[in-house]
């Protein structure tokens, strides 16, 4: 298999080092430039792009972007590049901002310098890497979010957003072709599912929840 080209960005020269002593004798890999900033690996990368950079979340002390803002750019003049996250944030939130930005791959610094190689192998055989204990949290991140969605039939949802435009129920009636009672019903099934205390509190958590938008 031909070698892939690799490059690692991270303001720690030992992390880097490290790195290269633990990858330097895999064959099928071939360092190609490393970078202590952002800025610095992007203009390198003007001359040589590689396959796969590994990327430090946590730069900035050496340059002006850090590790997300560093991706981004990257995806965006080199959207072919596969990018390796590694860090030491294991929270959702950074995980998802990363994948966002476009990033493959997410590793703890926290794990065994000997699995950057196994994930940069699952990096190019099947495109994408998250570490076990990053794959578990985003599994159950997903579960939590199923079990906290509202479903809503279309009615309800009609009821909903009509609230949101300050409609009374009179005119919700009259737009929906339904009568006062049924609008009054569909308001408290509303208030029930979102556990609301009244119609504004109903609108804040659906707004909350991403369930309506503001225009």
């Amino acid at each position: 298999m031909k070698p892939f080209k690799l490059s690692i960005v991270d303001d720690h020269p030992p992390i880097i080092d490290g790195l290269i002593s633990v990858l330097e004798d895999h064959e099928d890999i071939q360092i190609l430039q490393t970078a202590n900033s952002g800025e610095s690996m992007l203009s390198t990368l003007v001359g040589e792009q590689p396959d796969v950079i590994i990327l430090d979340y946590s730069l900035g002390k050496g340059g002006l972007m850090n590790g997300l803002e560093t991706a981004r750019e990257i995806k965006r003049r080199y959207p072919e590049i596969v990018i390796l996250m590694l860090t030491m944030h294991d929270n959702t939130e950074h995980i998802v901002s990363c994948v966002e930005a476009g990033v493959e791959g997410y590793m703890l610094k926290s794990e065994s310098s000997f699995d950057i190689y196994a994930a940069l192998v699952e990096l190019r055989t099947r495109g994408s890497y998250f570490s076990p204990s990053i794959a578990s949290q985003l599994v159950r991140n997903i579960r939590n979010l199923q079990e906290d969605k509202i479903v809503l039939t279309e009615r309800e949802r009609d009821v909903l957003e009509s609230l949101f435009v300050g409609m009374s129920t009179k005119e919700i009636a009259e737009k929906l072709c339904i009568s006062h009672n049924t609008v009054e019903t569909h308001r408290k099934n509303l208030l029930s599912k979102f556990e609301a205390k009244n119609s504004l509190h109903l609108i804040y958590l659906a707004l909350e929840k991403g369930m309506l938008r503001l225009k």
